[in-house]
């Protein structure tokens, strides 16, 4: 009964070949799941009792159940097991399903581990190895899957060439070879050089470009790489084709190709092309590109297929942090949003978001549209409707902005981007306790804030997730002034950064700090939601959240003029999507502007981080101060956290 609904066939539908085919594979998916790897299920079909009926009959072989005791290799002697044992999969699993801990034997994945081991052998010279033979050692209920290895010897590279280059000369491409002579052979540096030939040729309109590495003999245990040129004709794109956007407009997809009718046809940027296209999440990867004879002379054309996928998602739920406390949310998203296109409103590439949450300390509506094209360029106009109430600000009283921001984003290179915006905003400050300190509540009132802001931001991470290398750089200058229509009077400058580096063993050390400063025009004091606070965990985590720096009286934080922090940061893996943290902060917030005389603060600290939402990481981090002023105690802070740090 259980595979029965795990097949998925109804009674009474038309018999179908393909349906029968899914079932079977699913019927097997089922039982590789539950530890049997060499399934095989098979069916036929039989006459059934009434007319027009048939009785589909499912054979299943279901074979031996082989659950995983340990990986072993034999016949290694240039990498040690443990060095082995890091390139395999088999008997992987999730780490968080803690009830079901088993671990299990997959066929693909061993023949996966298989071309694994084999290529970091030949990446070391040691062209001939193979894996001559996965065994399993049957060890009580259990079985060792064990890898027999025979390496071969090691072989040395005595010249490498270029054959065929006939267009352009070899001088070109000599000095840029990855293999060179006198070196350990190396399968992924042939791979790279002939890619970088590749590419050299396509991206000149060379489309059928062949490069073959050929291999030969020059003695024992030597060999000399020569890779042999097939130029090819030259091409020029006469036109591009699409299909399978039945939602997505053409000029959406159009207008991501680096390349027209008339230019190069150029191999290079028809891969950035598939790249934009799949990075854009609106179709199904890969995205089909395939160029196509046209049958004149030095012509091509250009046929992309895409498939087109779910681009909306409505999201809610409820999270926890030690900074605003319980918050429940509904996101809405749409990242292929079209405004005139009612009532499906999708197609024309546009980012759209609503997003709603309330919580016991916090209130936010927030209404967004960006426009990734403005007026056909390279250019994203983008605004902004928000509410937001921030009484997780202070215990003495609260904060409300209402207001709306429209901005331009003009990308910059590859990685760069310039960014200009105006905003508008009603900012209330009210709800302040009687017993609150007078610094406090002469900042009761409200204000209308008219502001413009430019910045630019550099941004080389490889992954916004969990970066492992790279570095986001952010500079930016705001100024608010009467003669916009507001009342209040300031201007600002921002510098901030992070710097990721790779190191052994996975493990990520990074570099982050800012600096900030805000000074009233007028010459009068800057407003309490102008000024910089830190503390909390996104900073100081041996703090509470804006704990650091000036304070009332009676201890209320007053926040200063001036701000910069710096963190170092060493992360490290535990086990599958959770890694370890330890870490420095150091701080300071002074009173007047451009200024540093206030008192240092700063904290050591370890946690966890947790990669298994898609809303970004749980972080649980302990921070201990080390130097503290004399308004913070010098006990830890707990800090829980959900979320990526963009």
């Amino acid at each position: 009964e259980s595979l029965k609904q795990d097949a998925d066939l109804k009674l009474g539908t038309l018999v179908d070949e393909t349906q029968l085919q899914a079932a079977t594979r699913k019927i097997e998916e089922v039982y590789r799941k539950k530890g049997f790897p060499d399934v095989r299920v098979t069916y036929r079909q039989e006459r059934a009792a009434d007319t027009g009926f048939t009785r589909v009959v499912f054979t299943i072989d279901e074979g031996s159940r082989a659950m995983l005791n340990k990986v072993r290799f034999e016949g290694n002697t240039v990498f040690t097991e443990k060095e082995l044992k890091k390139l395999v999969k088999v008997g992987e699993r999730d780490w968080w399903k803690v009830w079901n801990l088993t671990k299990r034997i997959s066929n693909e994945i061993v023949e996966k581990d298989v071309s694994a081991v084999e290529e970091r052998y030949r990446n070391a010279g040691h062209m001939n190895a193979k894996v001559i033979g996965v065994d399993r050692i049957p060890v009580k209920d259990k079985v060792d899957v064990v890898f027999r290895v025979n390496e071969g010897p090691k072989f040395e590279v005595t010249g490498v060439g270029i054959e065929g280059m006939n267009t352009y000369p070899k001088t070109e491409l000599l000095p840029s070879l990855a293999m060179m002579a006198n070196a350990p052979y190396s399968a992924e540096k042939i791979k790279a050089d002939a890619r970088m030939i590749h590419d050299y040729y396509g991206a000149r309109g060379y489309a059928d470009i062949n490069v073959v590495p050929r291999i030969t003999s020059t003695g024992a245990n030597r060999v000399a790489v020569n890779y042999a040129v097939n130029e090819g004709s030259k091409f020029y794109l006469r036109k591009v084709d699409i299909s399978g956007n039945s939602k997505t407009k053409d000029e959406v997809i159009r207008r991501e190709l680096p390349i027209v009718p008339g230019d190069e046809y150029s191999t290079v940027k028809m891969d950035a092309a598939q790249r934009r296209l799949e990075n854009l999440g609106y179709f199904e990867t890969p995205v089909e590109f395939s160029a196509v004879d046209t049958g004149a002379t030095g012509q091509k054309d250009v046929k992309i297929e895409v498939r087109e996928k779910s681009t909306g998602s409505v999201n809610f739920g409820a999270g926890f942090s030690s900074i605003d406390s319980l918050v429940g949310f509904v996101d809405v998203t749409q990242s292929n949003f079209d405004l005139m296109n009612w009532p499906n409103f999708t197609g024309a590439g546009q980012k759209f978001h609503l997003g709603l949450k309330a919580g016991s300390r916090r209130k936010d509506f927030t209404l967004e549209l960006t426009e990734p094209w403005f007026m056909e360029q390279r250019l994203s106009l983008g605004t902004e409707l928000y509410y937001r109430e921030y009484n997780y600000f202070s215990d003495v009283y609260d904060q409300t902005n209402i207001g709306a921001a429209v901005f331009l984003q003009k990308p910059l290179g590859e990685h760069g981007r310039l960014k200009g915006e105006y905003r508008a905003q009603q900012i209330e400050i009210d709800n302040i306790d009687a017993d609150a300190s007078a610094a406090i509540k002469s900042e009761q009132g409200s204000f209308f804030q008219s502001q413009l802001a430019l910045s630019f931001i550099h941004d080389t991470r490889d992954s916004l997730f969990l970066p492992r290398k790279g570095h986001k750089f952010e500079a930016g200058l705001s100024y608010s002034g009467s003669f916009l229509g507001g009342d209040v009077d300031t201007y600002g400058f921002n510098l901030s950064g992070t710097q990721y580096f790779k190191m052994p063993w996975d493990t990520i050390f990074s570099v982050q700090g800012s600096f900030e400063t805000v000074d009233n025009t007028s010459g009068d004091h800057v407003p309490i939601f102008e000024r910089a606070f830190l503390g909390g965990a996104n900073n100081l985590r041996g703090y509470d959240y804006r704990d650091v720096g000036p304070k009332d009286e009676k201890g209320e934080p007053l926040g200063g003029n001036t701000a910069a922090y710096m963190t170092l940061q060493y992360n490290f893996p535990i086990m599958e999507k959770v890694r370890g943290v330890v870490f420095y902060d150091v701080g300071v917030v002074s009173n007047d502007s451009y200024d540093f005389g206030g008192d240092v603060n700063s904290d050591v600290g370890f946690g966890l981080h947790l990669y298994i939402l898609p809303q970004g990481p749980i972080r649980l981090e302990f921070g201990i101060p080390v130097q503290s002023d004399e308004f913070n105690d010098s006990g830890g802070k707990f800090n829980f956290n959900i979320g990526y740090q963009f």
